[in-house]
């Protein structure tokens, strides 16, 4: 029997004390990381080691131009877009990240993990693919979970979208 606290919180065990602690807890910890950095100059507003025009006179002095940092931004672009698409390739290719497809009679799939084995039919010669599960159930095919980007991963494409077309339109 689920106990109060799991009900009144939505079944996640934190309640909205605990939530707010947390929010806050991580808003300092931004805030220590960011005072060092606005008095280092990063931000501008101060003069500093960080400041915007000493980064760009120290970049020029090790020969950077404006073609190397739209080459390093459209680099970033292109891993940001296309990271998930080579992981789930690759999990794919090596059979992970599946489950099992068997369906009981209610239609609820068994979703164990499953590995994949190459049989001998008996009747022909040439070797299928076969998935077996932990629970036993051999099949032809298997469930594949992809893994998506997430709100960090789309915010990261966006941002190098964003640098990429201010660097091109400033060159």
């Amino acid at each position: 029997m689920p106990n109060y606290r799991d009900i009144k919180s939505g079944g996640e065990g934190k309640d909205f004390f605990r939530q707010r602690l947390t929010g806050f807890g991580l808003s300092m910890i931004a805030m220590g990381v960011c005072f060092p950095l606005y008095y280092m100059g990063l931000f501008g507003g101060v003069e500093g080691p960080l400041s915007p025009g000493r980064l760009g006179e120290g970049l020029a002095g090790m020969g950077f131009e404006k073609f190397h940092v739209l080459f390093i931004f459209l680099s970033c672009l292109l891993i940001s877009i296309t990271w998930n698409w080579l992981f789930n390739l690759a999990s794919l290719l090596i059979g992970s990240r599946m489950t099992c497809s068997k369906t009981d009679a209610k239609g609820k799939a068994c979703d164990a993990q499953v590995r994949r084995t190459k049989v001998l039919p008996k009747k022909g010669g040439n070797e299928v693919v076969q998935y077996v599960c932990t629970q036993g159930h051999k099949r032809s095919e298997a469930l594949f979970h992809p893994v998506k980007k997430g709100v960090f991963g789309h915010a990261l494409w966006v941002t190098c979208l964003l640098f990429c077309v201010i660097l091109f339109c400033l060159t």
